[in-house]
């Protein structure tokens, strides 16, 4: 069934107005939509126009979400955002206003509050320092902080 592009458009103004999205979500989106390519383009076109699509504030808002709620560290957040096609030089941007006291911080809470049950003292430190880095922290930092929480 062939879509308006009316009824497509308010539906793309929908889904992108509760949420950040990047270029490619939306596109995604509204590949599932029955239109022409030049009505997919027009509706893009408008939707950067109009401030519905900016990939500067989605990176921004994803770096806040992924530190502050998911715990991310930045290696993670840095694939997560090159998948989503978003460019280096916005992912950098976005980077850049995490506080590196404060990432520290997270990542000695993340430390802390993983309880690891076992008996032999460097099985725990490595099942610690792999917890953290495959949350997206780096390997040197994580092997610091571990050695300063135990010292």
């Amino acid at each position: 069934m062939v879509q308006t592009f009316d009824s497509v458009l308010k539906k793309i103004l929908h889904y992108c107005s509760y949420q950040d999205r990047c270029i490619s979500e939306v596109k995604t989106k509204i590949s599932t939509f029955d239109i022409s390519s030049s009505d997919r383009e027009k509706i893009m076109q408008l939707l950067i126009d109009e401030g519905f699509i900016d990939e500067s504030r989605f990176a921004h808002a994803f770096v806040r979400s992924k530190m502050h709620l998911k715990k991310w560290g930045v290696n993670k957040i840095k694939m997560a955002l090159k998948m989503k096609g978003v460019s280096d030089e916005i992912i950098n941007d976005a980077l850049a206003e995490i506080a590196p006291e404060h990432y520290r911080g997270e990542l000695v809470n993340i430390l802390k509050a993983k309880k690891i049950n076992d008996l032999n003292e460097s099985s725990r430190r490595a099942k610690l320092a792999r917890y953290a880095i495959q949350k997206g922290y780096e390997p040197g930092l994580v092997w610091e902080v571990i050695r300063e929480l135990e010292g």
